[in-house]
């Protein structure tokens, strides 16, 4: 510690003997000016505080779109099943029809309940 004192003493020293220098002046008369920094103004705070939130706005904005689409897009696949799963039915139940309506079993429904063909009395239908 001894070394220590000594040490602040000649530190002490020194600056009390050395003279104190005047800063010298710009030929001219020209004087340097000292910049000052400052720290945020209220203008950049407003204005970092609305775009912050503008762009906290668009982010919640983008999320709920994008969970409408794809609401809306599963939505739009479960009708398109529901339209194939129609066509198949119909598609079964016109091949039923046609089944159904074939001349020979017809013509054997009628015989079994005693029906007679009569020619004159039939007509032809076409789709």
């Amino acid at each position: 510690m001894a070394m220590n004192d000594n040490l602040a003493r000649n530190l002490t020293a020194q600056a009390t003997s050395r003279p104190i220098q005047q800063p010298e002046s710009q030929p001219g008369g020209l004087h340097t000016k000292k910049i000052i920094k400052r720290g945020i103004t209220r203008f950049e705070v407003w204005a970092i505080s609305f775009f912050g939130i503008l762009l906290f706005g668009l982010l919640v904005a983008n999320i709920t779109m994008a969970m409408q689409l794809s609401t809306t897009n599963r939505t739009t696949q479960d009708l398109e099943q529901q339209s194939a799963d129609m066509v198949v039915v119909n598609e079964n139940l016109e091949q039923k029809i046609q089944e159904l309506s074939r001349y020979d079993r017809v013509y054997e429904i009628a015989k079994n309940n005693g029906l007679e063909m009569n020619e004159e009395q039939i007509r032809n239908v076409f789709p």
